[in-house]
């Protein structure tokens, strides 16, 4: 490896160069107005505003700062003004300062700086590899000194410490379905590749962090669906795709990682599970923003549709305010889009530019139609979306099949959002912040992780228990198409239960029908519950959930007597708004149960089940079903 030149990682020299001439589009004028607001500020006030008493935040303090000393290399470039560059070597400074980098290892007042490696260390491991690489030509020997020494004492030191002992290795090394995995080795790998030569560690850091990361990425089935969720898909990509593509550019040829199918379509996936930009994925962090990293990824594999749906978000974003593109997560989105944004470098594989490469985002390019299919299930993951058209659905639903074996899950399992436009009005209660409590043994006591926060049957008064396995499956008739999830033996933990399941169709694309089962050898109670912040209207056996601009009618039907009644929820934070929760329940304990319930933006709907749930009859406006069930589960034909 040669001693590194400067701009060699992921952006490549000619998007740094191309920052004095940015592509003359309102998206980009305002995120280029909105970084000359922050950077000002930021050359001359290092203060980071911190609530020590909160989860993690020596992680906050390191996102800041990445978010900072990024943005000012990028301000750097695009002004000539060395002030900014001699204030992102400042964060630098303050950051070898820092006595701790790991929360964890503060609370246990143990400052030894290889005594972990851990998120913390990977986000300030790719800081100091960007700074490398945007100043590696200009750096003063006092300069590369810092860098240099902080990276090796406060970072590859001690990666090497906890990962380079066969058999010792940290518990993420080789996991591979958690984002500490790409953040720890991908921030790892990045300063290796930024500093070469220069560096004596570097030669034994790269090939273990080539070793732990593929793990992450050869899990991806072909879909690419990842069970974290769509908010850690974020994280953990960003930080694998950071280093993939910067190994690429170094190296002048494919990695063979990025070469999976898995790799490519998993582009697709936070997408799916956020249509108009509403996040409607499950677990933890159920929050999805669009990333510079997500366009460059795209444009390297030519996912056209990908793309224009990311440039439609990042204008729709940039328009409302532009500082959003820095407060979600924090890191330097404004920067990294700009950069992003220039026009791109030739291809080191073939010396020439994409054919599909974009050169801006463009407001006035919206997104085409794109031939994803209204109802699919993630192979690998079972989750499910249903969708009345893409990219931008006006009525859409995820459905949460699959299994739990996985970090940051919930008590989900069946479980579904829906949304009206852009508003999730239907939805799973998610945490709004981590305590103690989110990753302890009693983790599934929270409200917002067990099954009474989410949209799920309840049997007996129990949700589906959090370790299980679903049976996911396609179905379809005349004018209508969805999935089936038989959860039979996942229920049959505390239950005697003979079937258990659900089925989430949509009729004509006009309407939502859901249809929850349950047999039991003994008769008991049964009851589908519905969350929602927006507010509710309900009535006998109707109700209406009506957001700031959308409204979803729902409609409930069953085969024996069954009420609707109203609660609400029971936050854990204080001063968080509780959701209300519909209740569709029957009346007496029995042993066959069939309640169904009608999603719909447009009134009226029509709902019947018959006595013995051989068939169920949904009619509104566009469409008019009638299905029957044979059998003691939920085998659904055309009646």
């Amino acid at each position: 490896m040669n001693v590194p030149r400067p701009f060699r990682l992921l952006f490549g020299p000619e998007r740094w160069q191309a920052l004095r001439h940015p592509p003359a589009t309102p998206p980009i004028a305002q995120a280029a107005a909105a970084l000359d607001r922050l950077c000002l500020q930021w050359r001359t006030d290092r203060s980071i505003p911190l609530d020590e008493t909160s989860h993690n935040w020596h992680l906050i303090r390191a996102r800041n700062v990445q978010t900072r000393a990024v943005s000012l290399l990028v301000q750097y470039r695009r002004t000539g003004d060395r002030g900014f560059r001699d204030a992102a070597l400042d964060y630098v400074r303050d950051m070898a300062g820092w006595e701790y980098w790991s929360w964890i290892r503060w609370r246990e007042h143990n400052p030894a700086p290889d005594a972990i490696f851990d998120l913390s260390y990977g986000e300030n491991a790719l800081t100091l590899a960007l700074v490398q690489d945007a100043l590696a030509a200009e750096l003063d020997e006092a300069e590369q000194t810092l860098i240099l020494d902080t990276a090796r004492r406060r970072a590859l030191q001690p990666y090497l410490a906890c990962n380079g002992t066969p058999g010792r290795e940290s518990w993420y090394y080789r996991s591979p379905n958690c984002n500490w995995n790409t953040v720890c080795n991908g921030g790892a790998g990045m300063l290796a590749l930024a500093l070469g030569d220069r560096c004596p560690e570097s030669a034994a850091v790269l090939p273990l962090v080539e070793d732990g990361i593929r793990h992450y990425f050869e899990f991806l089935d072909e879909d690419g669906a990842w069970p974290e969720g769509i908010g850690y898909w974020g994280y953990g990509h960003r930080y694998g795709y950071f280093y993939l593509l910067s190994r690429e550019a170094v190296d002048g040829r494919p990695h063979p990682l990025l070469e999976r199918p898995g790799s490519r379509n998993t582009l697709r996936f936070p997408l799916l599970f956020s249509p108009n930009g509403t996040a409607c994925g499950f677990g933890d962090s159920n929050a999805f923003f669009p990333l510079p990293f997500h366009l460059l990824a795209a444009r390297r594999y030519g996912l056209g549709d990908v793309a224009d749906e990311l440039e439609r978000r990042f204008a729709d974003i940039l328009a409302d305010d532009p500082e959003r593109m820095n407060r979600t997560g924090p890191w330097p989105g404004l920067a990294e889009l700009l950069l992003t944004a220039a026009p791109p470098p030739p291809s080191p594989l073939t010396g020439s530019v994409p054919a599909t490469d974009r050169e801006a985002v463009s407001a006035a390019s919206p997104a085409g139609a794109v031939a994803w299919p209204a109802v699919a299930i993630q192979r690998g993951l079972d989750w499910c979306t249903l969708a009345d058209a893409w990219p931008q659905p006006r009525l859409y639903a995820s459905v949460r099949g699959g299994h739990t074996d996985a970090p940051h899950v919930h008590q989900d399992l069946t479980s579904m959002m829906v949304v009206a436009g852009r508003e999730r009005l239907l939805e799973n209660v998610n945490e709004t912040e981590y305590s103690d409590s989110t990753f302890s043994p009693r983790r599934f006591e929270l409200y917002e992780t067990s099954a009474g926060s989410k949209n799920m049957l309840f049997v007996n008064g129990l949700g589906y228990p959090r370790e299980g396995r679903l049976v996911t499956t396609r179905v379809a008739g005349q004018g209508w198409e969805g999935v089936l999830l038989d959860g039979t033996a996942a229920q049959k933990v505390g239950a005697d239960v003979v079937f258990c399941g659900r089925a989430v169709l949509l009729l004509d694309r006009q309407a939502l029908l859901v249809l929850d089962r349950v047999v039991l050898a003994q008769p008991g109670y049964a009851e589908v519950r519905w969350h929602s912040f927006a507010r509710v209207q309900s009535r006998v056996a109707t109700a209406a959930v009506v957001g700031k601009a959308e409204t979803l009618h729902m409609a409930f039907a069953a085969n024996w007597p069954a009420g609707l009644s109203r609660s609400s929820g029971l936050p854990t934070q204080p001063g968080r708004m509780p959701d209300t929760v519909l209740r569709w329940m029957a009346r007496h304990r029995h042993t066959d149960i069939l309640l169904a319930t009608l999603i719909a933006p447009r009134r009226p709907l029509r709902l019947a089940v018959a006595p013995d749930g051989g068939w169920i009859a949904a009619r509104g406006p566009g469409f008019a079903v009638r299905l029957h069930t044979s059998g003691s589960g939920l085998n659904l034909g055309d009646a």
